[in-house]
């Protein structure tokens, strides 16, 4: 795959034909794909690499589910957006995954790929907005800090500027007088 990667993308899930169908999907559309079989395994992804940009998980899985990994990603402030899919639909479900903050909700099985396409493209342009604006927020408070201590020392340089034409007019108040 030659160029920049649309995206950078957590695959999770414990079915390997579903995850690697998906992944090959993804990398056909450009995508740099990152898998995890279980919960645990995303998470060991998630703490080496710092440019996944959205998750696609199954949401039911042994042991721990797609939830637990929405908590893992809430707790850590890791604002990832995940795409949920599931083979187990319910409004319940459905309901839990968006309380908890998933980006989007899948019903299993995939019959059309813009049926992950889409949201996922729109999950990586949302991470990638809130990281922009996160990276604005930081730079808008370097300038301030940059403007404030430029400020201080102006206001110094006036201070001084105004002791030294104090001591000159002194000076020539003297010169004057004599």
């Amino acid at each position: 795959m030659a160029g920049t990667p649309k995206g950078y993308v957590l695959l999770v899930d414990d079915e390997d034909p579903i995850r690697e169908s998906l992944e090959e999907l993804l990398t056909a559309c450009g995508f740099k794909v990152y898998n995890g079989n279980c919960v645990d395994n995303a998470i060991k992804v998630l703490e080496k690499q710092d440019d996944i940009e959205a998750i696609v998980s199954d949401l039911k899985m042994p042991g721990k589910t797609g939830i637990d990994l929405l908590h893992y990603l809430n707790e850590n402030n890791r604002q990832i957006p995940v795409i949920f899919l599931t083979g187990y639909g319910t409004l319940e479900t459905c309901q839990e995954a968006v309380r908890e903050g998933a980006f989007d909700y899948i019903l299993k099985p995939i019959d059309d790929k813009d049926k992950v396409l889409f949201p996922l493209r729109h999950a990586i342009e949302k991470f990638r907005l809130i990281k922009s604006n996160e990276e604005l927020k930081i730079d808008i408070l370097r300038m301030a800090e940059e403007h404030e201590k430029l400020l201080d020392s102006i206001l110094n340089d006036a201070q001084t500027k105004d002791k030294v034409q104090e001591k000159i007019n002194s000076i020539v108040r003297k010169w004057e007088t004599k």
